[in-house]
C-alpha cells in the first residue's frame, strides 16, 4: 500500500470524525456532558467499524455501505441518546453530509490546478479542520436554531440537504448516472434548487409578515401602557384634589356658620349644594384595597351613569398585586371601556355592565358582562372589528395576559359579552 492510498484511508476516516461532530452539533447536542461523552465514545466504535470494512471489502464497498455502518447508528445516536426527533436526526446527519463537500471541493480544486492527486489529498487533509472550525463559528448557532425553531423552519432547513444526500448516492455511489451525461441526473440538482428557493421565499414572506405584525402589535401594547399610565396619574390628581378639599373642609363650615349666624338660611343651601357637587365630582367611591383599581372604578361608574348604563362592581382585591400598575389599567380599562361602548347602543333600560374581580386561590380573576346589539365576529378566540382604529383594545388584553402565561376568553352568547381573564399573581 503506497503512501497516497494511506492518505486516503486517513482523510476517510478524518471525514468520519467530521461529520459526526457537525451531526451531533448541528441536532444540538453539544450542550451537556452526557451528550458530549456519549459521542466521544461513540467515535472509536465507529472508526472502527469503518477501518474492518476498508480492509475487508474495500473502499469501494464501503461508499456503498456507508449509510447502514456510520449513518444510520449516528442518527439512532441522535434520537436514543441525545433524545433527538426523528426528522432532527435525519436532518442533521444530511446536512453535514451536505457540509462535507466543502473539503473535497478544495481537494479537487488543488488537484485540478496541480494535477497532482496526492497534493488533493494533501490539501483535503489539511483544511478539513479550518473548514470545521469556520463551520462552527458562523454556521452550527445558526443551523440549529432554524432545525429546532419549528417543523416549518425544520422543513425548509431540510428539504435541500436531504434532496442532495438522495441523489449524491442515487447518481454516484449506486450508479454513474451523473457522469454518464443523463438528462435527468443533469437537470435534477438545479431543480431542486430552484424548488428550494421558491420555498425559501414563501416561508420568508411570511415570517416578515408574521414579523411586522408582532412589532406592531408591541407598538400598540407600549402605546396603551403610556396612555393607562397617563390616565392613573390624572386619577390620582383628581385623588389628591379630593383629599384637599376634605382638608379644606374645616372652611367651609366656618362659612356656613357665618351664614346661619345672620340667618341667612337660604344662602347656606345653596353654599351646601355646590360644596356636595362638587365634592361628589372629584371623590372617588371606595370599592376595594386596591387604589388603581378603585380609580378606575370611580371613573367608569361615573361615566356609566353619565350614558344612564347601570354599572355593578364586584372588587375584592388587595392593596399589593404583583401585576405592574400599568398593565393592570390596560386591562380594565379596556375591558370597561369595550362594555360601556356595547352598552351604549342599547336603549337606557337595557343597559347594564357587571364587573367582577377577585383573588382565588393566588389567581387573579377578573369578568366583565354586557348586553349588546348586532353579531360580534371572533377570530381565533378574539373580538374583530371592521371599523378603522378599533380592535386594538382586544389585541392589547390578550398581549397582556399571553405575557404572563395567563388565560383569556371573549363569548358572545345570546345577546351578553363575557370577558374573563385569569393571571397568577
Amino acid at each position: 500500500m503506497d503512501f497516497l492510498q494511506i492518505l486516503k484511508l486517513i482523510n476517510y476516516a478524518l471525514v468520519l470524525i467530521y461529520g459526526l461532530f457537525l451531526s451531533v452539533m448541528i441536532a444540538g447536542c453539544w450542550k451537556e456532558q452526557r451528550q458530549r461523552r456519549f459521542v466521544i465514545l461513540s467515535c472509536p466504535f465507529l472508526l472502527l467499524i469503518q477501518g474492518i470494512g476498508c480492509l475487508v471489502a474495500g473502499v469501494d464497498a464501503v461508499r456503498q455501505l456507508y449509510p447502514l455502518i456510520v449513518h444510520l447508528p449516528v442518527v439512532l445516536i441522535l434520537i436514543f441518546l441525545c433524545k433527538k426527533k426523528c426528522s432532527t436526526a435525519i436532518i442533521s446527519v444530511c446536512t453535514a453530509y451536505l457540509c462535507c463537500q466543502l473539503p473535497r471541493w478544495i481537494s479537487i480544486l488543488f488537484e485540478t490546478l496541480t494535477g497532482s492527486a496526492l497534493i488533493g489529498e494533501l490539501s483535503y487533509s489539511i483544511f478539513i479542520v479550518p473548514v470545521f472550525a469556520l463551520l462552527c463559528h458562523g454556521f452550527i448557532n445558526s443551523a440549529s436554531e432554524a432545525l429546532l425553531h419549528s417543523s416549518q423552519s425544520s422543513f425548509l432547513f431540510g428539504c435541500l440537504p436531504i434532496a442532495y444526500y438522495l441523489f449524491d448516492y442515487a447518481a454516484t455511489v449506486y450508479s454513474n448516472a451523473l457522469y454518464d451525461g443523463s438528462q435527468i441526473a443533469k437537470e435534477f440538482l438545479p431543480t431542486a434548487f430552484i424548488i428550494f428557493y421558491l420555498l425559501f421565499l414563501s416561508a420568508y414572506h411570511t415570517r416578515s409578515e408574521t414579523q411586522k405584525q408582532a412589532e406592531f402589535q408591541k407598538s400598540m401594547l407600549e402605546a396603551e401602557l403610556t396612555q393607562a399610565e397617563a390616565a392613573l396619574e390624572r386619577l390620582r390628581h383628581t385623588e389628591k384634589q379630593a383629599a384637599i378639599y376634605q382638608h379644606d373642609m374645616r372652611h367651609h363650615l366656618v362659612l356656613l356658620d357665618s351664614y346661619l349666624s345672620r340667618n341667612d338660611v337660604e344662602q347656606a343651601r345653596e353654599y351646601i349644594r355646590k360644596v356636595q357637587q362638587d365634592v361628589e365630582s372629584i371623590v372617588s367611591k371606595r370599592f376595594c384595597e386596591n387604589d388603581t383599581v378603585n380609580l378606575l372604578c370611580s371613573s367608569y361608574f361615573k361615566k356609566a351613569a353619565r350614558q344612564q348604563t347601570r354599572m355593578s362592581v364586584k372588587a375584592q382585591l388587595p392593596q399589593k398585586l404583583s401585576l405592574p400598575n400599568t398593565e393592570l389599567c390596560s386591562l380594565l380599562s379596556n375591558g370597561l371601556e369595550n362594555a360601556l361602548h356595547a352598552a351604549a347602543k342599547l336603549e337606557p333600560t337595557q343597559r347594564w355592565v357587571d364587573f367582577y374581580c377577585d383573588i382565588r386561590v393566588n389567581k387573579l380573576l377578573i369578568e366583565i358582562k354586557n348586553p349588546y346589539l348586532g353579531e360580534i365576529q371572533l377570530q381565533d378566540g378574539i373580538p374583530i372589528s371592521s371599523q378603522s382604529g378599533h380592535g386594538y383594545g382586544c389585541r392589547s388584553i390578550q398581549s397582556i395576559v399571553e405575557q404572563h402565561h395567563g388565560l383569556y376568553s371573549f363569548e358572545a352568547e345570546n345577546g351578553i359579552f363575557t370577558l374573563r381573564i385569569m393571571l397568577s399573581v
